[in-house]
């Protein structure tokens, strides 16, 4: 789908005059930091990580913010730069209009949307099992997590670096998760999905450069 003129537009420039590493553009909702904490640790001489300075907590709301972000700054995407929005599914089921509004503007505007369903630490839950239990509240996901993280809290330093050995086994399990949800006849990006997590593709895209 060709970019909207009202969304982001790339810059023309010599694709030879660029040394700089790939950016990658991450929109979070509000003042969320766990994802901050965690995705900033991809820091690295391949990627540069930069956030949305955005609080938006509402997905389209997020996307329309990361396209300014992406407006002001030398975003290349055919230099291997990428631009998330990183959502959390939640319960409420006017999440499902949301997400499907935000997934259409992002289409047409070099985004990928991310979601986690209900939320992000089913990722960290993945580098320790493949478990399908239907959570009924995001705690619910945490008390889980906590049983492998002692102490857990939204705000820890240093978890990816803690999980990083057992990276390979997260990324086997949320695929394997989303298969068996697709097998259900479940829909991705809506709040039935669950347990899911879509930041392994984000950790895919990091690897490929």
């Amino acid at each position: 789908m060709g970019l909207k003129n009202h969304g982001y537009i790339p810059k023309k420039r010599n694709t030879n005059d660029r040394t700089r590493k790939s950016l990658f553009v991450i929109s979070t909702e509000g003042k969320n930091k766990t994802e901050r904490l965690y995705f900033k640790q991809l820091n690295s001489k391949k990627v540069q990580i930069r956030f949305s300075k955005g609080r938006a907590t509402d997905p389209l709301g997020m996307i329309s913010e990361l396209i300014r972000e992406m407006k002001e700054i030398d975003f290349q995407p055919d230099m291997g730069d990428k631009a998330y929005c990183v959502l959390d599914s939640d319960f409420l089921d006017i999440k499902n209009e949301q997400i499907a509004i935000a997934d259409k503007k992002a289409c047409s505007n070099n985004i990928n949307v991310i979601v986690s369903a209900p939320c992000f630490e089913v990722w960290y839950l993945c580098h320790f099992l493949y478990s399908t239990k239907q959570y009924r509240s995001s705690d619910e996901v945490i008390k889980e997590l906590e049983k492998y993280i002692p102490g857990y809290t939204k705000s820890m330093e240093g978890i990816y670096e803690r999980l990083l050995p057992l990276q390979v086994a997260a990324v086997k399990n949320a695929k394997k998760l989303e298969e068996y949800l697709k097998t259900d006849n479940k829909k991705p990006h809506t709040v039935g999905f669950i347990p899911s997590t879509e930041v392994y593709k984000i950790i895919g895209d990091y690897q490929a450069l």
